[in-house]
């Protein structure tokens, strides 16, 4: 009898041993996924007639990617941070290029895929080597700190203003200087710059932050807007007609400029 139950005994704790493994080895596989080569697998599948194909790849894009995303939400404290009557914005950068001076690097449906299809950009990627300081474009509190498999090392500041409240997002950095729940300024230092997360292969002229402005906090809603809301220095799509935006320049304008 008690040889029973000492072999049952030993069952149990291998079985423990063998899932907590086996939950380990799940998670470093989610941070190897690359949400643009599941995209892609999924795009292959036969689309229905009556969907329009841009209105249907948005579909896909979503519905791929939000599940995964999602594993990432967390439950934000909106109570943190007071409301600040400063509505003036400043850049994350001090000085702010768009990466390689392209257009399809701004916000928008401006990349596309190897079949020709159209692939939303939900930020802007500013030129940024490894190193470089990033910085709060205005007044808020820090909603978010994570690890992430895509966006790499990255924060989420609040920024509550008398009528609405937004939020700046920041990707790909090698190193945060600021802690959840800690209250910044417009120009407060939050990391710098890398290479982490989908990054993590790039080098030299492509080496950026990613940039986004969220009318949501979490990955998962996918509630992203154009930057320009947030940032002073405006960046533009050359021919924002063209189909084409890899082949592009960009345009920029200060919000203080008269024109």
């Amino acid at each position: 009898m008690r040889l029973i139950r000492a072999v049952s005994f030993l069952i149990v704790i291998l079985y423990s041993v063998d899932s907590y493994t086996q939950s380990n080895d799940n998670f470093k596989k989610l941070q190897d996924i690359s949400f643009d080569r599941i995209y892609q697998e999924k795009h292959k599948q036969k689309s229905k007639p009556s969907v329009k194909p841009q209105l249907q790849q948005e579909q896909i894009e979503l519905s791929v990617n939000d599940s995964i995303f999602k594993l990432f939400d967390v439950d934000i404290d909106l109570t943190l941070g007071e409301i600040s009557f400063d509505t003036s914005w400043g850049d994350p950068v001090k000085s702010p290029r768009i990466r390689r001076n392209k257009a399809s690097n701004l916000f928008g449906p401006v990349r596309h895929y190897a079949d020709g299809s159209v692939r939303w950009h939900r930020g802007f990627d500013y030129y940024a080597p490894k190193g470089t300081p990033v910085y709060s474009v205005g007044d808020g509190v820090v909603s978010l700190v994570q690890n992430h498999p895509d966006f790499g090392h990255c924060v989420l500041v609040t920024h509550k203003r008398p009528k609405q409240t937004y939020y700046s997002f920041y990707a790909h950095l090698s190193s945060v200087s600021v802690k959840y729940g800690e209250k910044v300024r417009k120009g407060t230092m939050l990391g710098k710059s890398g290479t982490t997360g989908n990054a993590y292969n790039l080098s030299g002229e492509d080496e950026h932050l990613h940039f986004e402005y969220r009318t949501s906090p979490k990955h998962g809603d996918r509630r992203q807007a154009n930057p320009n809301v947030i940032v002073k220095t405006k960046f533009y799509s050359a021919d924002p007609k063209s189909k084409w935006q890899a082949n592009v320049r960009v345009k920029k304008k200060e919000s203080y400029d008269l024109f």
